[in-house]
């Protein structure tokens, strides 16, 4: 597992994300359009193709585009980026814990405040005027082997009464509290070649394989309280369903 740097060299294909997002909702490319060539594209946004292809990825990775080989990237219909998602009306035990079979016995948590982009809005389903943004890596004996990234509406850290200055309120919000308030959540499970880079920090998987689970949590009044991405490598998930 190596730790690399140079993190806003990084966040250049989110940025590219951004740009591709907006294009898709507001008309530019609408559904069923298929999106100019990579070299077109990456010409087009002014980044190398490798940028671009991480920012197709995460839109792939979130239902927006869909790439046939030999073809081409597709804008996908609103039915098609709307995939089944599993409601879960008991008590949820966070993913990475509930799903990963190694034993995870530390979390590295670092956390920002944004004005929020218009995906994240998406995302959350309602206006704020910025949103934490919270980074975990999930880790046995010094190694990180999973990551989670979520975004939370300011309103919810004063609603909740989460300090700020001390970042371990927050992250026990994020493992614990947000699952034990009889919230319902909403997990869509897929798998995703994004998880090394979105995680930044760290190398997570050499296989660079991994179980996506996209989560929303929701108060009683239907309001999302936190909508994050877990993921955890292809090689270290397991998930046992009881019907």
């Amino acid at each position: 597992m190596s730790k690399r740097t140079n993190t806003e060299h990084k966040l250049k294909h989110v940025k590219v994300y951004d740009q591709l997002y907006e294009l898709i909702q507001n008309g530019t490319f609408p559904p069923g359009s298929r999106l100019p060539s990579e070299t077109a594209l990456s010409a087009q946004l002014d980044v190398s193709r490798m940028t671009l292809r991480k920012a197709l990825a995460l839109l792939q990775e979130d239902g927006r585009t869909k790439n046939i080989q030999g073809v081409g990237h597709f804008v996908c219909s609103q039915d098609e980026a709307a995939p089944v998602a599993k409601v879960c009306s008991e008590a949820a035990r966070h993913p990475v814990y509930a799903y990963c079979t190694e034993h995870l016995d530390s979390v590295e948590t670092a956390f920002r405040i944004e004005p929020p982009t218009r995906s994240i809005s998406d995302a959350l389903k309602q206006y704020t005027p910025a949103v934490v943004i919270a980074d975990r890596w999930y880790k046995h004996e010094g190694a990180p082997l999973a990551y989670s990234l979520s975004f939370l509406p300011i309103g919810v850290i004063g609603d909740h009464k989460i300090d700020l200055n001390d970042p371990q309120q927050l992250s026990d919000y994020l493992e614990h509290g947000c699952y034990a308030e009889k919230n319902q959540c909403k997990r869509i499970c897929s798998y995703s070649t994004a998880g090394n880079f979105t995680a930044l920090t760290y190398t997570l998987s050499e296989q660079n394989s991994f179980l996506l689970v996209q989560e929303a949590i929701f108060d009683e009044n239907s309001q999302v309280l936190v909508s994050s991405k877990h993921y955890i490598p292809s090689e270290l998930f397991k998930i046992e369903i009881s019907l």
